[in-house]
């Protein structure tokens, strides 16, 4: 059998792969092979699709790029400012694309130029696009374009919308979404490009045999700089789709994109080594990794474990490329091959029912599908005891609700916005009872809140508000944000005794509760006579809040408060106070309450925390979304409340009541 046949025929297991995830998905879900639905898949995975085809284009001269995720980042932010600057719509995505593809053309350079391994050389990139990102925004999302700007990643061509007797709107067809269209338009061009054209068949030969390739005369290093130039600008492009879709650029956005993209290629048939791969190999790959993620979203499966399934698919498939190119090397040119082709087909088979196996044995554990009278909490992560504790106030409303199924779901980071929409619209999908959200962005998630008050799902929001002038969602549960944010300035200027010099160590810029927190603490500090440095975002992470206070403690020998504005980054700025000898003799104030912040205020670190009843949050929003159910007028705004715990009272039932 030769070379095309056996990439042929695995291209047919991977598509065959496929086909059984939407057999499987359909008989497990009834939601899942809808019309909303399957336009949902192929919105969701034109991103993947993007970056994946990009990729696939290094890989094929035995190159890599792992710099996708933050060129991603930098092109989204670079056309939104520069959209926000008066530039035309079009003309500022077009500016985005080239951003991308200015960055890939770099990678080229040094890589051919410099010699440098392509590991090397796009992990730099990953570094400095990233940077540029977050130095130009100041680490805030960029947000207020025209409306425009959301046709693109938000518009459907064919889309058909009445208006019902109840003044809802009624969704007769989605239409097909803006990004589909393009995904099968680049597929077909780079098909094309690869197969018909002399710089396709350069790539196959660079990747098969670079040395060969140039003594034939190929311009090899030419060749490659079009490579990486082409997956940079894919980038881009996906870079401006996302910040089209979500209404807003994410400086923080993109990460871990590069292996989605690498995964798809490599699920596709497309070898690591070089030389190997197809685009529509690709797109099939993407479809693999967009179906698995939109089914396991649509039978309520943990995040956790669907990084689980999704790495072992991804193991599973590079392992299967190792032992063909093994193979393929210690065969003697001359053998015979009538048994070869069988000994592979047997393991594609082996390792295909071994991860459908391993797929349907974690989703169909108890509890995991979604149900018609289902209720779902969907929150900024669910990687914190806050969230958690969310849940666990959730769970309790559920034992009074008998009828209903609570779903907990968050991803793996508060900066991972967009796959928080993906949960949003999936959940809109599967025809849930209702809705309970904490937005981690007050702008990308409208188009999502808007799609769920189309279909008629009641939304309530918890913790963070959303810029929609109060359309679309029923009721917002929370903390009043800027009051809190106040009485931590008050609690802190008691503490101190003195004016001075105040650290402001903020979590994610550009989420409703940092900017009214943030804002309540710094006006009320300030209007005490003292003078505010910061905030320093710490994105939500525990290590980052602990490396930046130990800074500002460093060059700021003066330093008389301190306050952490949520759970990690005041346990990061608590144990930094600790382990420089600071404790005490900075005075310091927190937000939020668990066990570690606890222990803080007990020993004297932290004078002491702001705590919001999270779990309050969880059980009267799942409450709430019940009464909307049953027709009952309910506030639009309802205050949780918060609780100053210090060493005196931590002991309180107050403080125990609120404390996680």
């Amino acid at each position: 059998m030769s070379e095309k046949q056996k990439l042929m025929l695995q291209k047919l297991a991977a598509l065959a792969g496929l086909i059984c995830l939407f057999i499987y998905f359909a008989a497990t879900n009834e939601y899942f092979f809808t019309v909303n639905n399957l336009m949902t898949i192929g919105l969701q995975t034109s991103t993947i699709a993007f970056i994946g085809i990009g990729v696939t284009l290094p890989i094929l001269t035995g190159g890599i790029d792992l710099s996708i995720g933050s060129v991603v980042a930098l092109s989204g932010v670079a056309a939104a400012m520069i959209v926000n600057a008066g530039v035309p719509v079009p003309l500022g995505m077009l500016f985005g694309i080239f951003i991308g593809g200015l960055c890939g053309t770099t990678n080229g350079l040094f890589i051919t130029m410099l010699r440098l391994p392509p590991f090397i050389a796009t992990l730099g990139m990953m570094m400095i696009a990233r940077g540029i990102a977050l130095y130009i925004t100041n680490a805030a999302p960029v947000s207020g374009m025209p409306e425009s700007f959301s046709e693109l990643g938000n518009g459907a061509l064919f889309r058909v919308v009445e208006v019902g007797a109840n003044g809802f709107p009624i969704v007769k067809f989605p239409g097909i979404p803006y990004p589909v269209i393009l995904m099968i338009v680049l597929a077909l061009a780079f098909t094309f490009a690869l197969t018909k054209l002399r710089v396709g068949r350069y790539l196959y030969a660079i990747g098969s045999n670079e040395e060969a390739a140039r003594l034939s005369g190929i311009k090899t290093d030419r060749v490659k700089v079009y490579a990486y130039m082409a997956s940079g600008a894919l980038a881009g492009l996906t870079g401006v789709v996302l910040a089209s879709r979500l209404v807003t650029a994410q400086p923080n956005g993109g990460v871990m994109y590069e292996l989605d993209a690498i995964a798809s290629a490599v699920v596709g048939g497309t070898s690591l080594t070089g030389g190997v791969g197809t685009v529509p190999g690709t797109l099939i790959g993407a479809f693999i990794m967009g179906v698995l993620r939109n089914g396991l979203n649509m039978n309520g499966t943990s995040f956790f474990i669907q990084q689980i399934i999704i790495g072992g698919v991804i193991i599973a498939t590079v392992a299967f490329d190792q032992l063909r190119q093994s193979q393929r090397k210690s065969k003697p040119k001359k053998v015979s091959t009538t048994k070869a082709p069988k000994r592979e087909g047997d393991v594609m088979k082996k390792l295909a029912i071994a991860a459908m196996v391993g797929l349907t044995a974690v989703m169909t554990a108890p509890g995991v599908f979604a149900k018609s009278n289902e209720i779902a909490v969907i929150v900024k992560t669910s990687n914190s005891n806050f969230w958690q504790n969310v849940s666990g106030g959730a769970d309790a409303a559920q034992k009074e609700l008998p009828d209903y199924k609570i779903t907990f779901q968050g991803p793996e980071a508060e900066t991972a916005v967009a796959k928080q929409v993906d949960m949003v619209q999936n959940a809109v999908n599967r025809g849930v009872a209702g809705i309970v959200l904490a937005p981690s962005d007050p702008v990308a998630l409208v188009p999502s809140v808007k799609k769920a008050w189309e279909a008629g799902i009641p939304v309530i929001l918890i913790d963070s508000s959303l810029n929609s002038e109060g359309k679309y969602y029923q009721s917002f549960l929370a903390t009043d944000n800027r009051a809190a944010g106040a009485l931590a300035a008050e609690k802190l200027a008691e503490a101190m005794g003195k004016k001075g010099k105040v650290a402001m160590m903020s979590f994610t810029p550009g989420a409703g509760s940092a900017i009214d927190r943030d804002g309540g603490f710094k006006g009320a500090i300030e209007k005490a006579g003292n003078t505010v440095i910061g905030p320093f975002y710490s994105q939500a992470d525990m290590v980052t809040a602990l490396n930046q206070t130990i800074d500002v403690l460093a060059s700021n020998q003066d330093l008389v408060g301190i306050f952490g504005s949520n759970e990690p980054t005041a346990v990061g700025m608590a144990r930094a106070l600790k382990q420089q000898g600071y404790a005490g003799k900075v005075a310091a104030v927190g937000f939020d309450g668990n066990s570690d912040l606890q222990a803080f205020v007990r020993d004297g670190t932290l004078h002491g925390i702001v705590v919001q009843s999270s779990f309050a949050m969880g059980y009267k929003g799942v409450k709430t979304v019940k009464a909307v159910l049953d027709g009952k007028k309910v506030e639009k705004f309802i205050d949780t409340g918060v609780v100053f715990v210090t060493k005196e009272n931590i002991d309180s039932p107050e403080a125990q009541a609120v404390l996680y």
